[in-house]
């Protein structure tokens, strides 16, 4: 093994060691916050996973307020890392749960009893007050962003009737963020007059929010939602004598069913994706559970300006990092350790395509550049969301082997986008570049059938090797590798099926992006650098170009020219697709042929992807 591999493998291992290391010592304050998981059988064989933040001084003799958080729609529960660091540091026990259908949860077109697909945080509510004798009964939250933060909607409603019949409301705040509240008053059955919610509410809007905080009055701007009727009505319903516009951040207080209780609306520069990812919103959550439960007994008030969250990210990030960069030394490593493998490393370099040397083969070169450059952003969303998505809201198309909408509209592009770009790489070969003396021989498609299925074993081994310490991280440390939308994280055995049903679309992508890169970018006179860079610009600048056009647009219009939940779905690629071409281009320097990076990138990201997403339908349950 070369002494360079050998020094990028250590270099890996050494950023995922320090990644696991430092993330578990901030999401457990340093040892002061325990983390317990909890598989809870809710109904026959249907399972709810979460995970417990529980500080250590928590006990019967000193009992803590909760926050149950609840994440959105497509994501699972590490997506409120951000808000169970900040708030268990400070002395709240904090438990997030995967929502049913997302996650390591049932999924929801299996759940035996349909109505417990928006009840999952009450069951977790439940749960905890009858075992966990570390809990102040008196001081329980609940907060959710999108669809979590409907789902705290219904939550809060159910506690509400049962508090107004005779029960007990048992929350005593709740937070919805990127989602509207209840503007008008209930009505439940067998209770006199209009009711509103007794318990601390608030909300969190964003300013730019692709979904929501839309009001005929203020031009269904989300941007001017605190001068609506329906926010100053929400204020009211605790201070009658608000006035309009409502204050961003006051606390508006009254009295509710003999309780004084207090309404609050927290407005920030952000889209809808950034809620979860955010300093402002971070210090809004803390800001609001701070003065609704009390500073946690035993625990000083820490300012919510005081956050360490960004920095678990971080650490989570350096060990996604080390995870793509460990790819090609281990599998440099296992061609020279293991003789089996031996023959997949290639005896001589093939050779470039030829030299761009007149002005017509550049202005040729780079017009069929431009065209597959553009081609997978022009494609997004008639595949997504008009073939596939069929123009719904949110990706649901599935069904029992195809059971993730989202994944189902992604791995469609990436196969039609991938035969567009192939066909018009070979017009362009065939027409134009095989008359200046091109030649297949320089895509790296000649393989042994040999050679071709070692490729397969070995990326296979890689990508095994890969989530083994995923869930070595997991089982020791409780800690993952991700960032903001981006994340390898544990998987269930949906996930595997999942994983074999949508492979092939990824692997036969990155085969046609390979011969793309290496067949056509790697030109005769360029230094390799230019290839890689060249090619990351042509795998990226088109989904920016999109995303670009979609935040323009809105900005000075306040309308949107594509689906948002799609364009949501893209950000990960902007990222992923370029991280991808610089490493395989690594395996094809070493391989010289197309099939042990394109098998090894694409066995990886289909777990990202399907671990990332809502489950609509599954095999097996659980």
């Amino acid at each position: 093994m070369k002494k360079k591999n050998r020094l990028w493998l250590i270099i890996a291992l050494c950023c995922m060691v320090i990644s696991i290391i430092g993330s578990s010592l901030i999401q457990t304050a340093g040892g002061k916050v325990e983390i317990r998981k909890l598989n809870l059988v809710i109904s026959n064989d249907d399972t709810l996973y979460a995970q417990m933040y529980i500080p250590k001084d928590a006990t019967a003799d000193h009992k803590l307020p909760l926050v149950v958080l609840q994440h959105g729609s497509q994501h699972n529960l590490q997506m409120q890392d951000m808000n169970m660091v900040e708030l268990a540091r400070r002395g709240f026990i904090v438990i997030s749960g995967d929502a049913l259908g997302h996650g390591s949860s049932t999924p929801r077109g299996m759940v035996n009893n349909p109505a417990l697909n928006f009840a999952n945080v009450q069951i977790l509510i439940d749960y905890a007050c009858a075992n966990m004798d570390n809990i102040d009964t008196s001081k329980i939250g609940i907060c959710g962003h999108s669809m979590g933060a409907a789902i705290i909607l219904s939550t809060l409603q159910h506690y509400v009737e049962e508090g107004y019949k005779g029960g007990e409301n048992k929350i005593a705040a709740a937070l919805e963020i990127g989602y509207d509240p209840a503007y008008e008053a209930w009505e439940f059955d067998g209770v006199d007059g209009p009711v509103y919610a007794d318990s601390n509410w608030g909300v969190i809007a964003g300013k730019y929010d692709e979904y929501f905080f839309r009001q005929e009055d203020t031009n269904n701007d989300p941007a001017h939602i605190l001068e609506s009727q329906a926010a100053l009505n929400f204020v009211r319903q605790a201070d009658p004598s608000a006035q309009g516009p409502v204050e961003e951040g006051k606390y508006y207080t009254g009295q509710i069913n003999g309780k004084t209780v207090s309404r609050v609306y927290y407005q920030n520069p952000e889209i809808h994706p950034q809620n979860v990812f955010s300093r402002n919103t971070s210090h809004d959550v803390i800001e609001f559970f701070y003065n609704t439960l009390g500073t946690p007994d035993g625990h000083e008030n820490i300012s919510p300006d005081n956050q360490v969250w960004l920095i678990k990210q971080l650490f989570n990030l350096l060990g996604l990092i080390g995870m793509l960069l460990f790819l090609f030394p281990f599998a440099c490593w296992i061609m020279d350790a293991v003789p089996f493998f031996s023959s997949l490393r290639a005896d001589k370099e093939l050779p470039p395509a030829p030299a761009l040397t007149t002005a017509k083969s550049k202005v040729i070169y780079w017009i069929f550049f431009c065209i597959n450059m553009l081609l997978p952003a022009a494609l997004a969303m008639p595949v997504m969301h008009n073939l596939i998505g069929k123009e719904s809201f949110a990706p649901a198309t599935a069904n029992s082997w195809f059971g993730e909408g989202s994944t189902n509209e992604i791995a469609a592009w990436a196969l039609i986008s991938g035969a567009c770009i192939l066909i018009v790489f070979l017009i362009n070969y065939f027409v134009f570049s095989k008359k200046d003396g091109a030649t297949p021989e320089t895509w790296g498609i000649k393989i042994s059938v040999g050679n071709f299925f070692k490729s397969l074993l070995l990326a296979f081994i890689t990508f095994l090797t890969v989530y083994l310490i995923v869930f070595v991280a997991d089982f020791f440390f409780t800690t993952d590798f991700r960032f903001w939308l981006i994340a390898m994280r544990t998987f269930n055995a949906n996930k595997v099926l999942y994983w074999i049903a949508y492979v092939p679309a990824f692997i036969i992508f990155y085969l046609v992006n390979n011969i793309m890169v290496n067949g056509g970018n790697r030109v005769d006179g360029r230094p390799d650098w230019v290839v890689t860079l060249v090619s990351c610009l042509a795998n990226a600048c088109g989904i920016v170009l999109l995303l670009a056009i979609q935040y323009i647009v809105y900005i000075n219009t306040g309308a949107f020219t594509f689906n948002a939940m799609r364009t949501h779905n893209l950000f990960p690629f902007v990222v992923l697709v370029p991280a991808a071409t610089i490493i395989t281009r690594k395996y094809f320097k070493e391989n010289g042929n197309i099939y042990l990076g394109a098998f090894t990138i694409g066995m990886i990201y289909t777990m990202m992807q399907v671990t990332q997403v809502a489950m609509n339908t599954g095999l097996i349950n659980g």
